[in-house]
């Protein structure tokens, strides 16, 4: 089965985050789509970016305060298969009237996810792993991925790992740079630059725990091929 997370962002005051999800759960239920997960309550997340373009439209709008406005995320994992996509999206919106809208939201997610296990009674985690290694290191990668999610309790994953380019991403990097760099110094490593070489992602959502995910990582620490990754939970 294919499906997909769809991430709903959205601001609001602190007191006002149960009305927020009672009317994202209401919304999203009427949608037509499958709902095979939902958040289980809204969390807090960092994009400034995001932050301040909902702020504006929320000042457009005349709500109250929207500076003292916080950012927040609410998840969906979602099959969309026989019913027209572009039709139902927009019930992931908090609000589907800009005139009227009293959480100011966007969109996002992770799209062309395979799904595996059931969704079970646990709290859900999705998770990112990233890998570092050189060039030559793609099929270690795939196969160190794939035996990962073999070992793993997974609800839907992406197949196929994203090459990870540009600046953005360094908070994910930096800790295997500064790994690997540490490897070539004591003599461990494959003595290649460290920020030179090549970082891959997957995503997956499961419901085993951060250090159990941890547990099934695996990685490559031999002379002349090092591949070493890490893993980021965040809250479904």
């Amino acid at each position: 089965m294919a499906a997909e997370i769809v991430t709903t962002h959205f601001i609001a005051h602190d007191e006002d985050l149960g009305a927020a999800y009672e009317a994202w759960r209401a919304s999203t239920e009427a949608s037509g789509a499958e709902i095979l997960a939902f958040s289980p309550r809204p969390h807090p997340i960092d994009d400034d970016f995001i932050l301040w373009d909902l702020r504006t439209e929320a000042a457009y709008g005349n709500l109250r305060d929207p500076a003292s406005m916080g950012l927040y995320e609410l998840n969906a994992l979602v099959d969309f298969h026989g019913i027209d996509r572009d039709d139902r999206i927009e019930a992931f919106f908090i609000d589907d009237n800009l005139a009227t809208t009293r959480f100011p939201s966007a969109l996002g997610g992770l799209t062309s996810l395979s799904t595996r296990d059931g969704v079970g009674t646990a709290e859900l985690s999705l998770i990112t792993v990233v890998y570092l290694g050189t060039e030559a290191a793609v099929p270690h990668v795939h196969s160190l991925f794939d035996a990962l999610i073999t070992r793993s309790h997974v609800i839907a994953y992406q197949p196929e790992l994203a090459l990870l380019e540009g600046t953005e991403h360094s908070s994910l990097v930096g800790p295997l740079w500064l790994r690997d760099a540490t490897l070539n110094i004591i003599g461990k490593g494959d003595r290649f630059y460290s920020p030179g070489k090549e970082a891959w992602s997957g995503w997956f959502l499961t419901g085993d725990s951060p250090e159990t995910v941890e547990a099934n990582l695996t990685e490559i620490i031999e002379p002349g091929m090092v591949v070493i990754g890490r893993v980021v939970a965040e809250p479904f």
